[in-house]
This record gives C-alpha cells, sequence and structure tokens, in this order.
C-alpha cells in the first residue's frame, strides 16, 4: 500500500510525534488529520485491542458548534430525531440525514447552554452541510 504523507490537506495531530515513537505503521485519513491504523498488523493489532487498555489519538475528532437564539430550531432540522428531552450539560447521539432522508454523519450532540449546541462529528465536512441548511433556511 502506498505511503500517506502530512500535506496542507492531510495535517499532524498534536499528538502525531508520540503515535510515530510508538511505532505506527500505518495511518488513514480522517476528517483531513493522520490517523494511526495500524501497528504491527491488523491480527495482532486486534488481539491487542481485545486484551489489553489502548490510548488513542482522537484529535482528529471535530466539534462544530450552533449558536444564537434559533440554534436550537436549526438542529432541529438536522436530524429526525425528537429532541425534547433535550437538556443543558446531556449529550444525545443524533442521526444526521441529507434532504432524501440519507444518513450524512451519526454524531454526539451536547447542549452546552440554552442556546449552545457542540457537535461532536465522525469523519465527514458536516460543517458544510450545517452551513448550507443554515443558509437555504435563512439562519
Amino acid at each position: 500500500m502506498a505511503v500517506i504523507t502530512p500535506s496542507r490537506r492531510v495535517r499532524r495531530t498534536p499528538f502525531t510525534q508520540g503515535v510515530e515513537a510508538a511505532g505506527v505503521a500505518g495511518y488513514t485519513v480522517y476528517n483531513h488529520m493522520l490517523l494511526a491504523s495500524q501497528f504491527r498488523g491488523l491480527v495482532e493489532d486486534y488481539h491487542h485491542l481485545k486484551k489489553y487498555v489502548q490510548i488513542w489519538d482522537v484529535a482528529c475528532e471535530r466539534q462544530v458548534q450552533i449558536k444564537g437564539p434559533d440554534a436550537r430550531r436549526l438542529v432541529d432540522l438536522l436530524t429526525p430525531r425528537d429532541l425534547a428531552a433535550m437538556r443543558p450539560d446531556r449529550c444525545m447521539y443524533i442521526p444526521v440525514t441529507d434532504q432524501n432522508g440519507g444518513l450524512l454523519n451519526d454524531p454526539v450532540l451536547l447542549q452546552v447552554g440554552p442556546d449552545t449546541y457542540w457537535i461532536s462529528i465522525a469523519d465527514s465536512d458536516l460543517l458544510l452541510w450545517i452551513s448550507a441548511v443554515a443558509a437555504c433556511k435563512g439562519f
């Protein structure tokens, strides 16, 4: 397999140096950042994961903040999940769907305050989708 190297499009994390010191053998790209995917081999890495505690560099995970008096209304447009039980300092799993109901991402939503939400996204450019929905709906 070809080597993935850091560039302007694929960034290192603050912990990449430590991951390399631990003997990383392979990377994948996650949210435009390097994510270690292999150390000793897929099978050996699997057995290690099942038997031992591991610390992973997940600096590639992103938070999208939605803030303002209409923040809740925008968040409601992004997911088919009923958010009526959402409370500050609580998290909910929310599927985010496109205009046809297709799954775009399955993040965790945190209500930080009465008009502030953080969406902890998986690997995608969800911010672009949220920005488009906000623009089309006049937010």
